[in-house]
């Protein structure tokens, strides 16, 4: 089958979860005999050797695009987006299939909206709004508006993909009348490749680690310090070691600075798996994700998460007490005191590292590909033999 993956970014699969995740799925679908191209709408082209991408401007050169590499099913990785959606659905033809996926949780802002309209209001000098009334006129107009948009996308897709089949029930609590189309709305977890090393032969530190964004709305950046603040004093004889960049970099590090927290490093943007080898500890306080890549990563270099039970696919992929912790969000007293727990206890973080490696093997290639021909399968059995892909 031919295949376009389609995102808004430049194709940079270092440079975020959307990127890395199309290079994977290029990766998983060549090796299964389909044809795949990436379409990029961005404007700031980077290309790569090793994968046939395309940079588009506008609907006429999509269009363009997908005849001439005759193009059977597209998949959007910006499914959120109506725009998008429109866009692609001005250029594809009747015999073009559909797939739109949603890469973060369906109530990240409903749960999150009082702090997140709090954050914006103060950003724009307009602190006078701030309260419970305004909370609730966004939060109406927020849910009106994606039930629109919802509705419009999943009924003009083939299929609908989530990262996670726990979303169904956010999805569905947010918009009860997308229940009709629950036939073509699926849940599959992000691809990984589990680096073939021993775990016990890795030269672990005491090292509790982060990767990722380093931004407050959705990372919670600002519970990361509180909590190393009270681990700082506790646990002596280890470190914490930040990977990553963003805009709250600069008041991560005024923080340590003004409290004296000297056992701080802050690395920028870096590729983690080194880190990932050489932490025995990972520290997550997201408010929300879409799946949460680097706890996948994590584990399968024996670096043991403990997490904020903040979202439906943490308890999919983290297995409580077993290859991780999860803790109830956002109980700050509750994550020192697991982290000091498990850091003093040497046999438990050995043997959940262990198992946290052996449980990447749910996310592999293989199986994720299991997940995405279903979908395949299921639409050409509601399309009847439109398209014949290798199954």
């Amino acid at each position: 089958m031919n295949i376009a993956i389609i995102i808004t970014q430049s194709f940079e699969p270092e440079a975020g979860g959307v990127q890395r995740t199309t290079d994977k799925l290029y990766e998983i679908f060549q090796s299964y005999n389909h044809s795949v191209l990436i379409i990029s709408f961005s404007k700031q082209e980077v290309f790569n050797k090793d994968r046939k991408i395309v940079y588009i401007i506008d609907s006429s050169n999509l269009e363009h695009c997908l005849e001439t590499n005759n193009i059977e099913l597209c998949i959007n990785q910006s499914g959120y987006s109506l725009e998008i959606n429109k866009k692609i659905g001005k250029a594809i033809n009747h015999d073009t299939f559909l797939v739109n996926t949603l890469r973060i949780n369906p109530l990240n802002f409903y749960t999150n909206h009082k702090q997140i309209v709090s954050a914006v209001l103060k950003s724009k000098g307009l602190s006078i709004l701030d309260n419970a009334v305004f909370h609730k006129l966004v939060l109406y107009y927020h849910i009106i508006k994606q039930r629109y948009e919802l509705n419009y996308i999943i009924k003009n897709s083939d299929a609908f993909v989530m990262l996670s089949e726990r979303f169904k029930s956010e999805l569905y609590f947010l918009a009860p009348g997308l229940k009709k189309y629950d036939h073509k709305i699926f849940g599959i977890n992000n691809p990984f490749v589990k680096p073939e090393i021993e775990i016990s032969s890795l030269n672990k530190e005491n090292i509790i680690l982060y990767v990722g964004r380093l931004e407050l709305n959705q990372k919670r950046v600002d519970l990361l310090l509180q909590i190393w603040k009270r681990l700082h004093s506790t646990l002596k004889d280890w470190r914490f070691v930040v990977v990553g960049d963003g805009p709250e970099k600069k008041m991560m590090q005024r923080y340590c600075a003004e409290n004296n927290l000297n056992r701080v490093s802050f690395l920028g943007r870096q590729i983690p798996d080194e880190y990932y080898k050489k932490a025995k500890i990972f520290h997550l306080t997201s408010a929300y994700e879409g799946f949460g890549n680097v706890l996948v990563e994590a584990q399968s270099y024996g670096c043991v998460p403990i997490m904020f039970d903040s979202y439906p696919a943490a308890s999919e992929i983290v297995n409580h007490n077993r290859d991780g912790v999860l803790v109830k969000p956002f109980c700050v007293d509750t994550f020192v005191q697991k982290t000091v727990s498990l850091a003093h206890n040497k046999d438990l973080l050995s043997e959940m590292s262990h198992r946290g490696y052996i449980n990447t093997d749910r996310f592999s290639y293989n199986k994720t590909y299991g997940k995405w021909n279903n979908v395949f399968k299921s639409i050409i059995n509601n399309n009847a033999g439109q398209i014949d892909p290798l199954l």
